[in-house]
């Protein structure tokens, strides 16, 4: 019977506090300050697209950015900083003294930042129908993972805790409070769609060619032949769960990472790794979940020699 050394959950231990205190302290100001600049980012996208500087191929329409500056319209002081360095790394506009203003209009709230860029051009004002919305929630994912780590220990199973994790993450961010009149509930759906993650890889996908889709197909095809190959080497050995519930736990494994991942984005875990905003506090975070993961991996690697 395998067993996890009592040196092993102790360190485990010590990463399930490093990672409750890397989730405190992850929703504090560099955080939303990231976030704030990734909305940034993708709104001035949309309106390059919209004011006819670029394509939509994304391709730049003019010899050179159109030259904007950055006034706050409502909201931190603060959020004009992280606005102007989205623009700044903007392929579309560039900052300048310039009759074209860029107006940034912040909600900072907690739990939540919404943001609206308006850009004033010639008397015409560009803005997207709605606008973006973060959440500031790194403490959904980090617990989350903390209770697949303790779900795949305790099954013995990482596809089981991976996917509980991913459930647990996505379940905290649709329980969390927030001001309805600031912020109008969303469908699970509509969250993911326009979430940072699925909000620029959904574009990404539709832009591919039938050929990169169809390697991605094939790739993904060429998985489930491994997983089933590799079925048939250890079939009938001590611990085979059959070919269907292999393929099963790979896929809820799969669907969990993806649902952890997508949390965690969403909740702005990645935005407190943001080191050019000293928003360190997310790798801290980040460190504590791999350290309180290791029992289970220690487990499952035992457990994968001993089939081999």
């Amino acid at each position: 019977m395998l067993v996890v050394s009592r040196a092993l959950v102790i360190t485990a231990l010590v990463g399930v506090i490093v990672a409750c205190v890397g989730a405190l302290l992850s929703a504090g100001a560099p955080t939303r300050e990231a976030a704030v600049e990734a909305m940034a980012a993708r709104s001035l996208d949309e309106l390059g697209l919209l004011a006819g500087v670029a394509d939509d191929e994304g391709e730049l329409l003019r010899e050179e950015p159109l030259g904007v500056e950055v006034i706050s319209d409502g909201g931190p002081l603060w959020a004009v900083d992280s606005v102007e360095r989205a623009v700044g790394a903007s392929p579309y506009f560039a900052l300048a003294n310039s009759p074209h203003l860029l107006r940034t209009e912040i909600i900072d709230e907690r739990g939540a930042i919404a943001l609206q860029l308006h850009l004033w051009r010639g008397g015409w004002e560009l803005r997207e129908p709605e606008p973006l919305r973060a959440r500031v929630a790194p403490w959904a994912a980090v617990v989350a993972g903390l209770f697949g780590a303790a779900l795949a220990l305790f099954t013995r199973r990482l596809s089981v805790g991976i996917a509980g994790a991913g459930a647990l993450a996505q379940l905290g961010l649709a329980l969390d409070p927030l001001p309805r009149h600031l912020f109008p509930p969303r469908g699970l759906l509509d969250a993911w769609a326009n979430g940072p993650l699925f909000g620029r890889l959904v574009p990404m996908i539709r832009q591919m060619s039938s050929l990169q889709l169809g390697i991605v197909a094939a790739a993904l095809a060429a998985s489930l032949v491994l997983v089933a190959f590799d079925h048939r080497r250890t079939r009938g050995r001590d611990g085979d769960v059959g070919l269907g519930p292999a393929s099963l736990a790979a896929l809820l494994g799969t669907l969990g990472a993806l649902a952890w991942v997508e949390a965690a984005s969403r909740g702005s875990l990645f935005a407190a790794c943001d080191l050019r905003v000293g928003a360190y506090f997310g790798w801290l975070a980040l460190a504590g979940l791999l350290v309180a993961w290791l029992p289970a991996l220690h487990l499952a690697r035992e457990a994968w020699r001993a089939k081999n």
